[in-house]
């Protein structure tokens, strides 16, 4: 039987049809690796709302100097990068070196890998990690808070065997005290439960001293909430479920370190990082369910403004200081998501000893422990570490902690520590242990380690200080000598070279600021509010330095040309500008000088 052409091209039509399906449904799926990076641009650096440029580049190596990276669409100063990209690797081991000025991150499959989150100047950190064969999705978030721009990220090979089979914990042991480079030794432990005294985790692979370990593993958990105890000599840092529960990067003499958290049960990671400086070396962790415990909760005040005044809209049990809101609302449609503040207050059991409380936010944060104020953070900053060390004689006692947002990111947590088991006299200051050398182009001398304290004077680039021998607690700041006492600079990378390396360092566990300047002129007395701030100009568009209670006394140094803001110095030396209208002077604001 003949077939006419017509039908003779639909079957041929239909055969192709066939086989195609059929072949579509057995080839195997793969996903191609992107060959450029996918990226957005926001004029903000916390990345925040929609995006101003989204583009592809085939390359992150950028230095944009001082200007901008579209320009007359992306600010040339406060704007942030998202780079995303799937890319397609052999397996091995890579070194990932990232170039910034100022902030930049980095996730390879979601795994954070470089983490340089602050202003700052050029600067270069490198990550080595194994990689599978595969595609693998690489993460690059980058801000410009002012002057030059920066953003340069690149890989390459190193080689390096593959991952060892891991059953319990993985522990990467290296021979430094910053977990940086390739780890000497990666080795399953069944805990971390380790006591090795004046010798090395490894023999003839690990150093028996100046040396550090990561150790990671994801455990089942019940719902609940936990304790989590951390014994070491010297310093760590202990992530739960995401969350960096303790963190105390410092030399120390077996320190004990609590921490409680509620889990939601189900797979848990688990992060803990070590170094050992000198001496003897413990490493050790454990866990307890607090189920049925009696401990009280936190008792959470919310108010819809930033003085904790009036009726709270909002009243709850909060289980923990640890809160990162974000641009949200602690509670949609209850609490504002800006401008708001929270007040905590618990009663804890403590024994006899000297405790260190940490407390980290994004703005103004103040706490009391046994009615004493330990911690003054009142003022505008971004996320910023504050602590404060306290003698307790035991018992139950009251802790307080007071938080307010401004505008943007919200966030705070809270932990402490017992750091001695009696109180210890203040320490005499050490001899003085080597020298700094200014790097940035100006850098302020303080009263004490944070920007709360006031300013005493500038010092210019190259300029030389000699170092008192002591530093903050997150080593972010150094104390120096400075005529015939001390005071503090910061040691954060670019703004201070020193001769010693700043951790090495003891943390000073005595007084710091300064104390109250003798007041020989005018003064006024704050009045009519809760809290006063202390701005650097005489206008509220000005910046919030610190904001001073009710009935604090300050000297009065000037004023603006209608008398309307005073220019005021506070009790720890702070110098800024006041509104006139609450404050009661012992002279007339329109009797002092104009000043700018």
């Amino acid at each position: 039987m003949k077939i006419k052409p017509t039908y003779r091209i639909l079957l041929m039509f239909t055969t192709i049809l066939l086989f195609t399906l059929a072949w579509g449904r057995t080839a195997p799926e793969s996903q191609a690796a992107d060959p450029v990076w996918d990226v957005k641009y926001w004029n903000n650096k916390d990345q925040s709302g929609n995006p101003v440029v989204h583009r592809t580049e085939s390359d992150i190596n950028y230095d944009w100097g001082t200007g901008s990276p579209v320009p007359g669409v992306v600010n040339h100063d406060n704007f942030s990068v998202r780079w995303k990209r799937v890319i397609n690797f052999p397996a091995g081991s890579y070194r990932f070196t990232a170039t910034m000025d100022d902030g930049m991150r980095v996730w390879v499959d979601d795994v954070l890998i470089i983490d340089s989150w602050w202003d700052s100047q050029v600067h270069s950190i490198s990550k080595d990690i194994y990689l599978n064969a595969g595609d693998h999705e690489v993460k690059v978030r980058y801000y410009d808070a002012g002057g030059d721009a920066i953003a340069k990220l690149s890989w390459a090979p190193i080689g390096g065997p593959a991952p060892v089979p891991i059953a319990n914990w993985k522990g990467e042991y290296y021979n430094n005290k910053t977990l940086s480079g390739t780890p000497v030794l990666v080795r399953d432990d069944a805990n971390i439960n380790f006591e090795w005294g004046v010798g090395s985790p490894a023999w003839n692979v690990v150093a028996a001293d100046q040396f550090s370990v990561r150790w990671t593993r994801t455990m089942t958990f019940e719902p609940g909430r936990y304790r989590f105890t951390v014994i070491v000599d010297d310093g760590v840092r202990l992530w739960v479920n995401g969350q960096l529960l303790v963190n105390q990067w410092q030399d120390s003499n077996a320190g004990t370190y609590f921490a409680e958290v509620d889990l939601p049960g189900g797979s848990i990671p688990l992060q803990m990082e070590y170094y050992e400086n000198l001496g003897g070396a413990v490493a050790r962790l454990s866990w307890e369910k607090l189920s049925g415990s009696g401990f009280n909760n936190w008792r959470g005040e919310y108010f819809n403004n930033k003085t904790l005044s009036g009726t709270p809209a909002l009243t709850r049990d909060d289980a923990q200081i640890n809160f990162n809101w974000g641009t949200g609302s602690p509670v949609s449609g209850v609490v504002a998501a800006d401008a708001f503040s929270v007040r905590w207050t618990r009663s804890l059991p403590f024994n006899a000893g000297r405790y260190r409380f940490t407390v980290s936010s994004d703005d103004g944060v103040r706490v009391w422990v046994n009615n004493q104020q330990i911690i003054d953070g009142w003022y505008d900053h971004p996320w910023q570490t504050f602590t404060g060390d306290i003698d307790l004689s035991g018992g139950t006692l009251p802790v307080r902690v007071e938080y307010y947002d401004n505008t943007g990111g919200a966030q705070i947590q809270l932990s402490w520590a017992q750091i001695t088991a009696v109180p210890q006299p203040t320490p005499v200051p050490a001899p003085t242990s080597g020298t700094g050398v200014v790097q940035s182009a100006r850098l302020n001398v303080r009263y004490g380690p944070g920007l709360q304290y006031g300013v005493i004077t500038q010092l210019v680039q190259t300029q030389s200080v000699t170092l008192a021998g002591y530093r903050s607690a997150d080593g972010n700041w150094v104390m120096i000598n400075w005529g015939s006492g001390t005071a503090w600079v910061s040691a954060r990378p670019g703004y201070l070279w020193t001769s010693v390396p700043v951790n090495s360092l003891p943390v000073w566990q005595g007084p710091v600021g300064n104390p109250s300047p003798p007041t020989t002129g005018p003064t006024a007395t704050v009045t009519g509010v809760y809290y006063l701030n202390v701005r650097s100009g005489p206008g509220v568009t000005y910046i919030i330095i610190k904001a001073a209670p009710s009935g604090t006394v300050v000297a009065l140094l000037g004023r603006n040309s209608t008398s309307t803001w005073a220019n005021v110095r506070l009790p720890d030396g702070t110098v800024g500008w006041m509104s006139a209208s609450y404050l009661t002077g012992s002279v007339p604001i329109s009797s002092l000088p104009v000043v700018n």
